[in-house]
């Protein structure tokens, strides 16, 4: 039996965004999560997690744009949950996710040195 982890919460909590003309970007998403949990997310903890969002159909992505973003119904699931930003996220949106069932692993990779790149970026910035 799988379950929902910290860092799907985690790395649905730290994506903004509603289509490839306004998603995250993947550096953006390392800062947004830092930004919660006063911690760099680790390359497999954002693979791992994205792999599973994206298979609830609740985020989405193009890699060769560097863009990420929530789905409609990623959209409604965090209305719904009432999730407002920095304040309670460790509460709303696990929560939010368990009302989807159980997580299906799928596998999600970048391409090599994409993810370090992103936190470079993010630390001089």
């Amino acid at each position: 039996m799988s379950a929902w982890t910290f860092a799907d919460a985690w790395v649905f909590a730290s994506i903004a965004g509603t289509g490839p003309a306004d998603g995250s970007t993947l550096t953006q998403i390392i800062m947004y999560a830092d930004a919660l949990d006063h911690a760099i997310l680790m390359e497999s903890e954002f693979t791992d997690a994205f792999g599973r969002l994206r298979a609830a159909g609740i985020v989405d992505a193009d890699p060769a744009a560097d863009r990420y973003w929530l789905t409609e119904k990623g959209t409604i699931l965090r209305t719904e949950a009432g999730y407002q930003g920095l304040r309670g996220w460790t509460d709303v949106v696990p929560r939010a996710l368990r009302t989807l069932g159980e997580p299906v692993d799928a596998p999600w990779s970048l391409g090599p040195g994409t993810f370090d790149q992103a936190v470079r970026d993010y630390l001089v910035s």
